[in-house]
């Protein structure tokens, strides 16, 4: 808790929350770890401001050296794009660029865009491709095949893996290891559809990156740094692991399952020790002397841009819980920027045509350039983004939750329940619960004569 007080957060014990819901959710995920789900587990809510919520649950790896904390390190993959958007939406703000401003006019190759047809051949861009389109997934750009980790063989098993195939392996081998270079293999290759007809997850969020890049004439990273980790106060965050933080590194594991005899086990996937990951500076399978260069999360065969800690995210969700003021008071974004990003874009023409396109999949959830919207229910409006750790906030009941973990499930593990186990739907509950007793609370005192 300390590692918290320090970036300006104090702690209430449950805030009001069920307590007995979330006790018992603490005890389940510590099982879990004795049980040997994962090595550790790290997990934190905040309410109004204040820490309602610390769960710091086992180890770092197997070895048990090194206990989890509020600053463990652990990939963030796609929760990379939230902070993109983050950063650009500041130079929107600012205005730097707009929207709706076309991307060729920073990308001038991207003029020329060809579009796949369904039943072969190319057509012509129809539909001018705007910065809004990229924050959206509404391009037209997908991702190549992907993989657990690196070094496992890339299978491309749909049309749309079978496109950027080429582009995963060139950013696998280095040959593609600039978002530039990104741009210009991209340029070549025909859009999956129409821009705004359609929504597709894939490498927006990098071309995003690039014309940041063109436009503030840095790289990535620094404009990251600047324009979000600095700001928010995200002092762990980071690109690649110095080695005098390699103890505060979570190991990468998959959880398996011997079909036979049923007996399950933790394989470790990114190199034997922490010094042997790719995410440590130095180390032999570290991408370059930087690190990933991917906007959107995702690099290659399955490379993290970037590593967060609890804490990080945290205060990251506070910022926005706090309308775009970090802990520290610094003003990050204006605050009808994060009130419009906490709504559903895909029911906006400029982005989508449609608000529920084919590709989308879901009427109970939207999207928006931070991530998944919830639509309906007790908590709509809740946002929720990640990947194997993710966080969600509920910004009508200013809540929010970091859930943070470095173990795939390989299969699912034993006794896992959602509504007891995934801390977002305990934290639903347990702000439920604490509103029904308020309500009859107040109908008990409005009967007393």
């Amino acid at each position: 808790m300390s590692a918290l007080r320090a970036v300006g957060f104090s702690q209430s014990t449950a805030h009001g929350l069920n307590e007995e819901l979330l006790e018992q959710h603490r005890n389940r995920i510590h099982r879990h770890q004795e049980q040997g789900v994962f090595p550790g587990f790290a997990e934190g809510a905040i309410v109004d401001g204040k820490i309602a919520f610390l769960n710091l649950c086992g180890f770092t790896d197997k070895s048990k050296k090194h206990k989890m904390s509020e600053r463990t390190l652990f990939r963030g993959y796609s929760m990379m794009k939230p902070i993109t958007a983050t950063a650009f939406m500041t130079l929107v703000d600012e205005g730097t660029v707009g929207l709706d401003d076309p991307v060729h006019r920073y990308i001038p190759s991207f003029k020329d865009l060809r579009v796949l047809k369904k039943n072969g051949g190319t057509d012509p861009l129809r539909q001018t491709m705007t910065l809004r389109h990229l924050l959206m997934h509404t391009s037209g750009f997908g991702y190549g095949p992907g993989a657990i980790t690196p070094g496992v063989p890339l299978v491309a098993r749909s049309d749309q893996e079978k496109l950027y195939k080429d582009i995963t392996v060139k950013q696998e081998s280095g040959e593609i290891d600039t978002l530039e270079k990104l741009c210009v293999e991209l340029s070549r290759l025909p859009l999956l559809h129409q821009p705004g007809s359609d929504y597709t997850y894939g490498m927006s969020f990098d071309v995003l990156g690039h014309v940041m890049e063109l436009v503030l004439g840095e790289p990535l990273h620094q404009i990251i740094r600047s324009r979000v980790l600095a700001p928010v106060g995200m002092r762990d965050a980071c690109f690649l692991v110095p080695q005098s933080k390699i103890p505060t590194l979570a190991g990468y594991f998959r959880l398996m399952r011997d079909e036979a005899s049923g007996e399950r086990w933790l394989e470790r996937l990114d190199g034997a020790h922490g010094r042997d990951s790719m995410y440590v500076k130095g180390s032999k399978a570290a991408y370059g002397s930087k690190g990933v260069p991917a906007a959107g999360g995702l690099w290659g065969a399955g490379r993290s841009t970037m590593l967060f800690s609890l804490r990080d995210v945290l205060l990251f969700c506070q910022m926005l819980l706090n309308g775009g003021r970090a802990v520290s008071g610094h003003r990050v974004l204006k605050e009808s920027t994060v009130q419009s990003l906490l709504t559903n874009w895909l029911r906006l023409k400029r982005a989508c045509k449609q608000p529920s396109p084919p590709g989308w999949g879901s009427e109970d959830v939207g999207w928006s350039p931070l991530g998944n919207i919830e639509r309906y229910g007790p908590h709509a409006g809740a946002l929720y983004m990640g990947g194997m750790s993710y966080f969600w906030l509920d910004p009508r009941r200013k809540m929010g939750a970091a859930i943070m973990t470095e173990t795939y499930w390989q299969v699912n593990p034993l006794g896992w329940k959602a509504n007891l186990d995934d801390l977002e739907q305990v934290l639903q509950r347990a702000a439920q619960q604490k509103t029904t007793k308020k309500r009859k609370h107040e109908n008990a005192e409005a009967a007393t004569p």
